[in-house]
Formats: structure tokens, C-alpha cells, sequence
């Protein structure tokens, strides 16, 4: 069965609603947190050794793509007009625009512990305990921008770079290829710091909280990055 996947600006209030009640509901199944776990076991925070399907290889967009759509037919079987939307960080860039509103994914985190005090998967609204993680913190946090050492989005201009690169990937097929359009949109570049991080990493790292590491897949906003 065909479907289209939306700019996450152009939902409904009844699609946004849908949205939100089925992975809700797959928190409650416990569905929801085999995927965080799944993306911990791939996750390789140790750098190039060992297992790299997920991250630093060739294979990270194809795997991605596969964690995505098991994570697309849990949702449909939940409510099958559900499709993931997708977010389009180099149009809404601010931290109070889609996606982060309070019928959606709710806004930032407090200053003080970064917890999410708003929208449906704060902590306080108790759907949303963190059971998987590299750390025992119960709430979800962020920390939109990078407060202490501000942080923006990637521009269309740096996606672009990568789009145009007519090389998929190149040896060493690890994070320090220099060339190729997976790395550069994976975005492990030279240097260190925010130098360092582009496109799909930047967007990690902008967002701040869960999203820091293996752990990210329990910000749902991990879904709407990828797709």
C-alpha cells in the first residue's frame, strides 16, 4: 500500500493528534522501547571499531532507513493512517516552531535539568518514563540551540554540498572520509567542536538531551530527523 510521508509543518491537528496517540500507545506495549534499545546495541560512541552498520559505513543510510519503516508499521498497526512526518530542519529552524509545539512534541527543556515540561511526552504528563538508556534519567530532555554555547541548524547550503557530491562513499568507508555523500550528510567532518559536526550530526547535537547519544531514539523527534 502506497502513502506519503509529510513536511511535519503541514499536518492536521487531527494528523498531528494521530500521530501522538499511536506512539504513545507503543510506549504502553513496550514496543517502543525495543527500539531505543536497538539503536543503543548499534550505536558506536567508541568510534571506528567493531560493528559500524549503523554509523560511520556505508550501510548508515540504508539501516537507518529499515530501523525507520519497522518503526513506521508498528505505528500503522496502531492506527494505519499514520505515516512519519518528516522534518525539514533548514525551513523550521527556530526553537518554538513546528516541530516543537505543545500538541506535537512539546518545547525545550527547563534550564535547570533540561527536562521537558511541555507536550505529550513530557515526563509530568506521565506517559513518557524513560525505561532504556545509557543513563538512569526517568524524563526527556533537550536543550534546543545549545544554550551554553549557542548552535544553529544546517542551511540549505550545506545539505546541498552533499547532495551534489556524484560519489555515494569512498575508502576508508569509516567517519573520516573526506569525500562521498553519505559522510558528508552522516556529517563527521575534520576539526573539533561544532566545526566538526554537520548536517545530520549538527541536528544532533542542536537539538542536545537524548538526542547527545546512543540513547536518541527516546526523543521522538529522532524519527522525524531521519525521515
Amino acid at each position: 500500500m502506497a502513502y506519503v510521508r509529510k513536511d511535519v509543518s503541514t499536518l492536521t491537528a487531527g494528523e498531528r493528534r494521530r500521530l501522538v496517540n499511536a506512539l504513545l500507545a507503543l510506549k504502553r506495549r513496550g514496543e517502543y522501547d525495543e527500539f531505543v534499545r536497538t539503536h543503543i546495541d548499534f550505536y558506536t560512541a567508541d568510534g571506528e571499531d567493531g560493528l559500524r552498520s549503523a554509523h560511520m559505513a556505508p550501510s548508515f543510510l540504508p539501516w537507518h532507513r529499515r530501523f525507520l519503516l519497522e518503526l513506521e508499521r508498528a505505528l500503522r498497526r496502531v492506527d494505519s493512517s499514520v505515516t512519519v512526518p518528516y522534518w525539514d530542519w533548514t525551513r523550521n529552524r527556530t526553537t518554538t516552531s513546528v516541530p516543537w509545539t505543545k500538541d506535537l512534541l512539546g518545547g525545550n527543556g527547563r534550564a535547570s535539568d533540561r527536562q521537558v515540561m511541555t507536550g505529550p511526552f513530557a515526563y509530568s504528563a506521565g506517559h513518557w518514563t524513560l525505561k532504556e538508556g545509557i543513563t538512569d534519567g526517568k524524563f526527556l530532555t533537550r536543550d534546543l540551540g545549545r544554550s551554553a554555547a549557542p548552535l544553529q541548524l544546517p542551511t540549505k547550503g550545506e545539505l546541498q554540498s552533499a547532495l551534489d557530491d556524484p560519489v555515494y562513499d569512498a575508502w576508508p568507508w569509516d567517519s573520516t572520509v573526506r569525500k562521498g555523500f553519505r559522510n558528508k550528510l552522516e556529517g563527521w567532518g575534520s576539526g573539533s567542536g561544532s566545526a566538526s559536526w554537520r548536517n545530520h550530526n549538527r541536528v544532533h547535537r542542536w537539538v542536545g538531551g537524548e538526542m547527545l547519544g546512543g540513547a536518541s531514539v527516546n526523543d521522538p523527534v529522532f524519527w522525524l530527523h531521519h525521515a
